[in-house]
């Protein structure tokens, strides 16, 4: 019977699989291309044993489907291409990216500079947060929502793709969702129909207007502390009287694998890092 770490290994090897694919043109052209190994390595410039071994792991992996003499993508390997529709990407296109800038680090270590962003970082950013686990997001807005027991006009700062402003919102909140201005551009078509208000800017800078409660969920940690206690003041200046903020974050010091994650914002972002208690209750403790 296979244990979690053969589980582990097999989706790790799935992962370099694809990045290597990705890396040596193999992924594009099998997707949009070319339907033979001969044809793949022929538009890839890779060899042709490579090109039939990557080809037969992927068509394993239920990211390939054999018709006939060709391989054709399956409903798995939309988000590798198809970037219109954010849930449709869903998360492998981001931790791609994220394993090209683990790549990167070592010289990023060294230089002090923050590693490459990848060509379709954003958009591939926004499909993994679309792919949010919903138990996890009605959690987390349960516990948001417990909180602050009263009217709720909601900021959900740096929002993404919208989906914890999606569930507040489904609960009866009036929601408004600020994040960069490119997010909020891709939002406008991805939330059309949605009743949440979009507002562009940066929460680092200022957050206008007022509301009974600023929640922020997976934000500081792509923050270095300067970011996050303006983040933090910003958010109180938000806040109706008797309002409240609410983050949702690894803490350092209280979450399992925080450390990790901290490890893994410096291949991510420029500063960001985990944080621990002490920091939240310092930053908390000046904005009020």
């Amino acid at each position: 019977m296979p244990t979690r770490d053969t589980d582990h290994r097999e989706e790790f090897r799935e992962l370099l699989v694809l990045w290597a694919a990705r890396r040596a043109g193999i992924l594009d052209a099998v997707m949009t291309r070319a339907g033979t190994p001969a044809a793949v390595a022929r538009e890839a410039d890779v060899t042709e044993r490579a090109a039939r071994i990557t080809i037969e792991a992927l068509c394993e992996r239920g990211f390939l489907k054999q018709v006939g003499e060709e391989y054709e993508p399956t409903n798995r390997a939309l988000g590798f291409f198809a970037k219109t529709d954010l849930k449709s990407i869903g998360r492998l296109s981001h931790e791609l990216d994220a394993l090209d800038r683990w790549v990167a680090l070592p010289e990023a270590m060294q230089s002090g500079l923050p590693t490459p962003e990848p060509p379709e970082w954003t958009v591939n950013r926004l499909g993994a947060h679309a792919a949010m686990d919903d138990a996890t997001v009605r959690a987390v807005v349960t516990a948001a929502v417990h909180y602050h027991d009263g009217g709720l006009r909601v900021l959900d700062v740096g929002g993404g793709p919208g989906t914890y402003a999606l569930e507040f919102a489904a609960r009866g909140s009036d929601v408004t969702l600020l994040d960069a201005p490119d997010v909020v551009e891709r939002d406008r078509k991805q939330l059309r129909h949605e009743d949440i208000e979009l507002l562009a800017g940066d929460y680092i800078d200022s957050i206008p207007g007022e509301y009974d409660l600023v929640f922020a969920g997976g934000v500081a940690h792509w923050h270095g502390p300067a970011d996050v206690a303006a983040l933090v003041e910003n958010a109180a200046g938000a806040l109706a009287p008797g309002g409240s903020l609410v983050m949702s974050e690894s803490v350092r010091g209280r979450a399992a694998n925080a450390a990790l994650v901290g490890a893994h914002m410096l291949a991510q972002s420029e500063r960001g890092d985990t944080h621990t208690e002490a920091q939240f209750r310092e930053w908390l403790s000046a904005a009020v």
